[in-house]
């Protein structure tokens, strides 16, 4: 696999131009949701779980789909969104041998169940598209110079957006020109599992396909470890597929479970306000879901690892009832193990 990656970052380089593309093979990550500073502990505890990056996501506030303004808060009070933490984990996460990952998403509106509504920003007036696009770009190419400054390992030039990336690819051509003019590490673009990855027109110019891997893979009630691997088959076939045609590599830039009795049928669901007064814990299927994708994906050649969501920093107090985060739940130790099995 290492080989195979290598070849495509090679090829990668050669059509970006000359610059410093760290090598980077299989991608052991989490997303840390950090409040507060975590302890000095953190991160060593994470290394010896088999990590090798840490992703940081910083946000950009948006109103509204139809509303064109974006605003940006570099400055964030919540330590991981800051480009405060950036700086101070990518100095932390090198002398680990780690590296970082920044991710920037856009905030639309308020929480929902049902997850952020993003894919469908998109205007019918040329004059609001080309105030988004500048708002974007501006935010981008400021985390852009960011990655740079900490010699970041990777950054994510745009998450889930995919009227703009439909309709307006040369857009995001220019855009992603304009990073590589003042960012030499790896680029890629996470697009959604559901009516976008497979459309993406510019995934040439990335060195890496990105998935925010939420795939359905079973409806059926308490469904065997059987079923979810046959829920993962032509997923699997249809990603392979892509890579082989883009010759890239593929990254889940984001995937994860809740444990929950319905996290097979539908991943993506975000935990609702009162539910858990009302749904039953299911550990033991949250477990078996990371399984079956370590074992369904992990040693596929084309495949180039995971960024899991989501990690909280040790000093918070979170969420962890029916969250999707692995901590502290049986999941935790299938993740280390395949992890660390990998190193």
């Amino acid at each position: 696999m290492f080989c195979w990656v290598l070849v495509c970052l090679l090829i990668a380089g050669c059509d970006a131009g000359d610059r410093q593309n760290d090598t980077v093979s299989v991608i052991r990550s989490v997303t840390l949701d950090a409040r507060n500073e975590p302890s000095a502990a953190m991160l060593p505890k994470l290394k010896e779980s088999g990590l090798t990056h840490i992703t940081l996501v910083q946000f950009g506030f948006q109103r509204d789909a139809d509303i064109p303004e974006i605003r940006m808060n570099p400055d964030a009070r919540w330590y991981s969104e800051s480009d405060r933490a950036a700086r101070e984990l990518s100095q932390k996460a090198d002398s680990l041998g780690m590296g970082i990952i920044l991710k920037p998403h856009l905030w639309l509106g308020r929480y929902s169940s049902e997850g952020q509504s993003r894919s469908s920003i998109g205007y019918s007036e040329e004059h609001d598209w080309q105030t988004w696009e500048t708002q974007y770009t501006k935010l981008l190419m400021h985390y852009a110079h960011l990655a740079e400054e900490i010699d970041a390992a990777m950054l994510v030039v745009g998450t889930e957006l995919a009227r703009s990336a439909h309709e307006r690819p040369d857009y995001w051509r220019g855009l992603i020109r304009d990073i590589r003019s003042v960012y030499r590490g790896n680029l890629t673009y996470a697009a959604n599992w559901w009516e976008e990855y497979e459309e993406i027109e510019f995934w040439d110019m990335l060195d890496f396909i990105g998935v925010q891997a939420y795939f359905e893979l079973s409806d059926e009630p308490n469904p065997t470890n059987g079923m979810l691997a046959d829920g993962w088959e032509p997923h699997i076939e249809a990603l392979a597929g892509l890579s082989k045609r883009m010759n890239r590599p593929i990254l889940f830039t984001e995937i994860g479970y809740r444990n929950v009795p319905d996290a097979a049928a539908k991943p993506w669901r975000w935990p609702s306000r009162g539910e858990a007064d009302l749904v039953e814990p299911d550990d033991d299927l949250q477990a078996r879901l990371y399984e079956v994708f370590f074992d369904e994906l992990w040693d596929k050649p084309w495949f180039s690892g995971a960024i899991l969501w989501k990690w909280y920093g040790d000093r918070d107090r979170p969420r962890t009832h029916l969250d999707f985060t692995p901590q502290g739940k049986p999941a935790e130790e299938v993740i280390r193990s395949r992890f660390t099995a990998s190193l």
